[in-house]
């Protein structure tokens, strides 16, 4: 009895230290497993950056285990190749930013994550965003990204100048009739010396620039499947619409080109004369108004500023461009789950609330940005929020090369401003070398 029992127990022993062992193993190996870092890739300025951290580092702290490594895209690089490029390396992002405007060429890569199947398990409710800012990441029945905020195009105004010329405040909707009078009363030699010191206000010569005005005219630059820039920006609508706007320069409304300047006036500059009190509308996005808002001193001691739709023509309605930005998840990221997660955390309310409260972009969840304009005493976010109505997808959310057209355009008011060329036979020659980037 008692050697038999003892071989019992022995036995028993052996297997119960011999499963204890495997657990421990398997205990060791689900810890190193849980041990994950997640490459973020984006291309924003250091203030937007600090806000992200934050929300990465409680994802952190409520994901044990997880670490977020940020690899911010320097100023002035090309984001989106640069994030092509990075994806073909051995330490690819897991999640990146993407533009509403390079939806269609990082479908075509076919380097996206579709996070429709994962909207329920991450907790996403699509129907509490714009329907307008969701649209953009919607590659047929693909989704390509979770919406974080955007921004329609719009024209900033100096509420004191336009008081000084006796005009009243534009309004949403107003023609390009009452923008010309505008500019016109605007532009002014304020110290008498003769010599125009400020303007009624500038002329970006790029195309993201002027699509807005397009489309207010009834006009574009595509023809509606996309394949063609001839039969749309060589037709009459566009070609009154950039007439319009390049006598603008001819008649002396916008400040003089800077030398050597060939791709329009540099955004900042324009920036700068805006602040300075020099320029009477400046077009841009909400991405301007922190800008401005630092130069505004509170309770009205500093520069008044106010918000309008883009100018339409006559018989057409406002409509304007959004520009969306969300978080994409890469395709053959190894850390699915966790990369969903994190995309999903990142547009979730408090996150929003947070980028809301520093004017980084409208908030892609309706109820945080009608939130923010409720608590904006300015007024200047509900202005916004009066454009999304009028608000479509960019061209490069349907258009793989758009990008590219934007390039193939990009001389196309230089040559009209500067070098005189009659504005139908720019827009012929524009027209032709985007056909020529589409057939390709």
């Amino acid at each position: 009895m008692g050697p038999r029992g003892g071989a019992r127990y022995s036995f028993a022993g052996f297997a119960l230290a011999l499963a204890l062992g495997l657990a421990l193993a398997l205990s060791a190996c689900a810890a190193r497993e849980e041990r994950v870092t997640l490459r973020v890739m984006s291309g924003q300025d250091p203030e937007a950056q600090a806000i992200d951290a934050v929300e990465f580092r409680s994802f952190e702290a409520a994901h044990p285990g997880v670490t977020i490594v940020d690899m911010p895209v320097p100023t002035g690089a090309d984001y989106r190749e640069t994030v092509f490029a990075r994806i073909a390396t051995s330490a690819p992002p897991d999640l990146f930013l993407l533009d509403g405007a390079d939806v269609a060429a990082v479908a075509a890569r076919g380097v996206v994550l579709d996070l429709q199947p994962f909207v329920a398990g991450a907790g996403v409710s699509l129907s509490r965003f714009f329907p307008q800012v969701i649209a953009p990441f919607r590659m047929r029945e693909t989704l390509l990204a979770f919406p974080r905020g955007f921004s329609p195009t719009v024209y900033y105004y100096n509420r004191d100048l336009w008081d000084r010329a006796g005009l009243a405040a534009p309004r949403n909707g107003w023609t390009q009739s009452e923008f010309l009078t505008a500019v016109r009363a605007l532009t002014r030699d304020t110290n008498g010396d003769g010599v125009v010191d400020q303007w009624g206000t500038t002329l970006d010569h790029r195309l993201g620039a002027w699509q807005a005005w397009m489309w207010s005219a009834g006009a574009d630059v595509l023809t509606p499947d996309g394949l063609r820039a001839t039969g749309a920006v060589d037709q009459p609508a566009a070609e009154s619409t950039l007439t319009f706007l390049t006598q603008l320069s001819a008649r002396g409304f916008v400040p003089p080109r800077a030398a050597g300047n060939a791709a329009g006036e540099a955004p900042d500059v324009a920036q700068r004369m805006f602040t300075a009190g020099r320029l009477g509308l400046l077009g841009g996005g909400h991405g301007l108004l922190p800008v401005l808002r630092r130069t505004t001193a509170p309770g009205g001691a500093g520069m008044r500023v106010g918000v309008v739709s883009v100018p339409r023509a006559p018989s057409h309605e406002v409509r304007t461009p959004l520009d969306a930005t969300g978080w994409a998840v890469r395709g053959n990221t190894p850390h699915r789950p966790l990369a969903v997660a994190l995309a999903a955390w990142m547009v979730r309310t408090s996150a929003q609330r947070r980028r809301a409260v520093a004017g980084l972009d409208v908030p892609a969840l309706f109820s945080v940005a009608y939130e923010a304009a409720a608590r904006d005493a300015s007024g200047l976010e509900m202005e916004f929020l009066w454009q999304v109505p009028y608000g479509a997808m960019p061209w490069g959310a349907r258009v793989a090369r758009y990008r590219e057209v934007e390039t193939a355009m990009r001389t196309l008011m230089d040559r009209v401003v500067d070098e005189r060329i009659p504005v139908k036979a720019a827009v012929r020659d524009a027209a032709k070398a985007a056909d020529s980037v589409l057939a390709r």
